[in-house]
């Protein structure tokens, strides 16, 4: 009696050495198959490192520019503190033609129906007695001590 298993393996060897081509064909398939694989993901890695390495170097030149533009800065900062110094603003006052101003140079001016802002009033605290522990829970209020003792006196009482 002949099993079935080993006939159709004895057709498959029989038609694979009467067609060698195909097991060539297949193989062939196999390793192009693999290739694209590699080419595919070779691709996408180079894609991936080309657009850090374009990030990277775009962080670097805005870290340049704004060591830059934190350098004009400081210049601009001291350049203004420079010309705005009180005897520099005295000087360039006086070449105007500026002086400073005496009880004769000053002019008061009365405005009618004016109404001055009411001056600040700043609010008082609540008449009620707090010693500053109603506004906390309990739980917060406890000390370490009052924990322990309760702790202790629970457990004595478990006892």
């Amino acid at each position: 009696m002949v099993r079935e298993g080993s006939g159709v393996r004895a057709k498959r060897t029989h038609a694979a050495r009467q067609a060698a081509w195909r097991l060539q064909v297949r193989w062939t398939g196999k390793t192009m198959l693999l290739a694209i694989v590699f080419l595919v993901v070779s691709g996408v890695y180079l894609a991936v490192n080309a657009r850090l390495a374009r990030a990277g170097r775009e962080v670097l030149t805005l870290e340049d520019r704004r060591s830059e533009l934190l350098r004009v800065t400081s210049e601009l900062g001291s350049e203004l503190a420079t010309r705005t110094a009180p005897e520099t603003m005295l000087a360039r006052a006086g070449v105007l033609g500026f002086h400073p101003a005496g009880p004769d140079d000053v002019v008061f001016l009365t405005i009618d129906d004016y109404i001055p802002p009411a001056e600040f009033v700043a609010p008082r605290p609540s008449a009620a007695d707090d010693d500053g522990q109603a506004m906390l829970s309990p739980a917060y209020t406890e000390t370490l001590g009052d924990w322990l003792m309760r702790w202790i006196g629970s457990s004595e009482s478990a006892s």
